[in-house]
């Protein structure tokens, strides 16, 4: 290979075997733009009269290098002294910035329309409802949960009024049941524990979605929409459960389950 920084005249570079050119849209890295600085310095140096044609012309030869290449590379050095490599970062954009406005109020609107019907909307079912509504585009899973959250949508857990309170008969009646229970442990007996459970109609899950863009019944009103889901009133049938077990397990035959028929 040749070595450039031993040539003296320009026009010895036309004797130079010509370079493999760089491949059009191919970024150039520092390395490479150092040595169109450094050539360029030198050719300057030794022939202070050519013209920025020739140079420019000369050097897009010797190092197969584009003019234009050639001609940004030396305007960044002039600019700021000093030659980087580019940055290939490309900024990926997502599908919630290419669909429009119009998409945005008809995937809002579906969601919405889980309230309505007394549903609470799922990723799942919302990803259903969406993909099968030719007017709105096609999401998969992951992107539908980004996008409604980027509509301003949170998944957080419903309200509920509940109160603690503890009485002093309750105080009392725990301190005697931790007694009774060590002296029966000491005792080595067999401690069964009896507890009921029930399972309303109309249970539903802890976690649901809210639209935070909704501030009141009358904002909610003025745009369409509604205010989310409401909590379940507890009325309907109740399947009431009732087992005992102790350490070893559920005892046989100790579960009771029926249907309540008080409403």
């Amino acid at each position: 290979m040749n070595d450039l920084s031993d040539i003296s005249d320009p026009d010895e570079l036309s004797t130079i075997s010509p370079k493999r050119l760089n491949p059009k849209g191919k970024y150039i890295y520092s390395r490479q733009k150092i040595m169109v600085i450094n050539l360029y310095k030198d050719i300057l140096m030794k022939s202070p009269d050519i013209k920025y044609e020739d140079l420019v012309t000369n050097l897009s030869k010797a190092l197969g290098l584009g003019r234009e290449t050639i001609s940004k590379t030396i305007a960044e050095y002039r600019r700021t002294n000093t030659v980087s490599s580019p940055n290939k970062k490309r900024v990926k954009s997502s599908l919630f910035d290419k669909i429009d406005d119009l998409d945005r109020n008809g995937l809002r609107q579906k969601i919405h329309s889980f309230w309505l019907r007394r549903e609470l909307p799922t990723i799942d079912k919302i990803l259903i409802a969406v993909n099968e509504d030719p007017s709105l585009p096609n999401f998969k899973r992951s992107t539908l949960y980004s996008t409604i959250k980027k509509l301003d949508f949170v998944f957080e857990k419903r309200k509920r009024c509940s109160v603690l309170t503890e009485r002093e008969d309750l105080i009392v009646w725990r301190r005697n049941y931790l007694y009774n229970i060590r002296k029966y442990r000491q005792e080595g007996r067999q401690i069964y524990y009896l507890d009921e459970t029930w399972l309303n109609a109309g249970d539903c899950v802890d976690r649901v979605w809210k639209d935070n863009t909704v501030l009141s019944k009358h904002d909610a009103f003025n745009k369409g929409l509604t205010t989310g889901s409401t909590n379940p009133t507890g009325k309907g049938k109740r399947l009431i459960i009732l087992h005992i077990g102790s350490d070893k397990g559920f005892l046989p035959g100790g579960l009771l389950c029926f249907e309540s028929k008080k409403k």
